[in-house]
């Protein structure tokens, strides 16, 4: 028997973006391949390999390319409302093409997901990925995607993406990418990716992009979720979940499908970190330091 030779993460990544846009297309889906492959080589600050693809949905058309794709061995790891603060994206596996991020809404610009799609689509080109023609952002909206990645995604410093985007381009690039920020409602997110984050100091919006800004504990983005949350129920939400254990990020920690007994353990060590953060909160304000 021939042995099956390993396929290269990279080209992995680039099949599976062509998998998803044949699949879209068969389903009447607009769609829009962000990060890793599907970026202008200029824009990217670092050369490593994607671990997944990455797509953005047009809002009306998520059912469908999610059922599209669980029809065709997609396996669902983590729902939207699963994966991070901002409820933005799906994660899924196949077993031939690997990881796949579906993103119904980009961290940032989540006030408006269809109006800030259809800006993005009306001034989108095409790459080929794995030999298919695929949309893609313009190298404005490429700029512009990779910023607000890296104003949640920055730990400590300055991120890659910053300066071939923002701080090496010119000020006719940066305009360019200002003015897509305020028709894709991403102005705030713009400000904490290019250190402009103080001009909206004290609103709702900024709030959770301080905490990535930096660097709060989980008690202080949690605070943060609560507060830019719009609305009573989008507020209850948030505090339930809290408090909740995700399954999926446990059963990637233990390797197996977690047991009743290993939630609950999960659960009274969420509760212990939660404590601890509160109680050095206490210290920091008794002293004088940030809370």
């Amino acid at each position: 028997m021939t042995e099956a030779l390993a396929v290269p993460l990279a080209v992995r990544v680039e099949l599976a973006h062509a998998a998803v846009q044949r699949l879209a297309e068969g389903a009447g889906v607009d769609l829009l391949h962000i990060k890793g492959p599907a970026v202008a080589p200029g824009l990217r600050g670092h050369t490593g390999a994607s671990a997944d693809a990455d797509v953005l949905v047009r809002p009306d058309g998520v059912d469908r390319l999610m059922a599209a794709l669980v029809a065709h061995g997609w396996r669902l790891e983590t729902g939207f409302a699963s994966g991070s603060a901002f409820d933005h994206a799906a994660n899924l596996y196949h077993p031939g093409w690997g990881l796949l991020d579906v993103h119904r809404l980009y961290p940032g610009m989540g006030r408006d997901p269809a109006a800030a799609f259809a800006a993005l689509w009306a001034e989108r080109g095409t790459t080929a990925l794995a030999h298919v023609p695929c949309p893609v952002p313009s190298p404005v909206g490429q700029s512009l995607v990779l910023l607000l990645h890296a104003a949640r995604t920055r730990v400590g410093g300055e991120h890659p993406d910053i300066a071939p985007n923002w701080t090496a381009r010119s000020e006719e690039h940066r305009r360019a990418v200002r003015a897509l920020a305020e028709r894709t409602g991403s102005t705030v997110a713009l400000a904490a990716a290019t250190g402009a984050l103080d001009e909206h100091r004290g609103t709702p919006e900024a709030a959770l992009w301080e905490v990535f800004a930096h660097d709060d504990d989980r008690l202080g983005e949690w605070r943060a979720r609560w507060r830019s949350a719009r609305g009573p129920a989008a507020k209850a939400s948030v505090a339930v979940r809290s408090v909740g254990v995700n399954r999926y990020y446990l059963r990637q920690r233990l390797g197996h499908e977690p047991s009743r007994a290993e939630v609950g353990a999960a659960f009274v060590r969420r509760l212990r970190v939660g404590a601890r953060a509160l109680a050095a909160r206490a210290r920091r304000s008794r002293t004088g330091g940030a809370a």
